[in-house]
């Protein structure tokens, strides 16, 4: 981030600051609208409106007033880990997807990945508390596999459910013939090779 503050004007909104990026545009002046109250910078550039990410510019002037995080305002849910367990919407708040079951599914698996997660992270090492956490999840596991009727699935199986289609009884596909790469033979005599012979 090589960038340096040029200017500094007080205007309605807040700070006018001029940004000198000697990066790989270089001495190129950008102008950051900065608001001290809520933090939240705008830059010339527009690459936070465009993109969602913010631009070395705004990274500048936030360095620049000491904050140590950046503000939750350039955090959008789209980048976050949590984006695809909440409904879509459109600017007017229109929900554009309604979550099929599958995706309610694939919701409750994460979450029941994160609850898990977070189970281990308050044992961490303390004996007591894993050897409860260990015995809490055998008997999930035991329960679970009492409700399949204790048998697991074989390979085949899974393969045949991953795909959706029935493995084929006779398999009728053979090696392919053997044939000579192109380099292998012997090189062929160009004109010039064969008018001198």
């Amino acid at each position: 981030m090589d960038c340096e503050i040029d200017d500094k004007q007080v205007v309605d909104e807040g700070h006018a600051i001029t940004i000198v990026d000697n990066g790989h545009s270089r001495g190129v002046k950008k102008q950051v609208i900065y608001n001290p109250s809520n933090h939240v910078a705008h830059c010339s550039c527009k690459m936070f409106e465009c993109e969602g990410i913010p631009c070395h510019h705004i990274l500048c002037v936030l360095k620049g007033k000491g904050l140590r995080e950046l503000p939750s305002y350039y955090i959008l849910n789209r980048w976050t880990k949590m984006a695809a367990s909440k409904p879509i919407f459109d600017v007017n708040g229109v929900l554009l997807k309604k979550c099929s079951q599958m995706e309610h599914e694939d919701r409750s698996i994460s979450n029941n990945c994160l609850d898990f997660l977070d189970c281990m992270q308050l044992a961490r090492r303390d004996p007591e508390k894993l050897s409860l956490a260990t015995k809490r999840i055998q008997n999930v596991l035991k329960e679970l596999k009492g409700l399949d009727g204790g048998i697991s699935e074989s390979k085949i199986s899974k393969l045949e459910s991953f795909i959706r289609s029935n493995a084929p009884e006779k398999i009728d596909v053979l090696p392919p013939k053997y044939c000579h790469t192109e380099g292998s033979s012997k090189r062929i005599n160009g004109g010039k090779e064969i008018a001198m012979e």
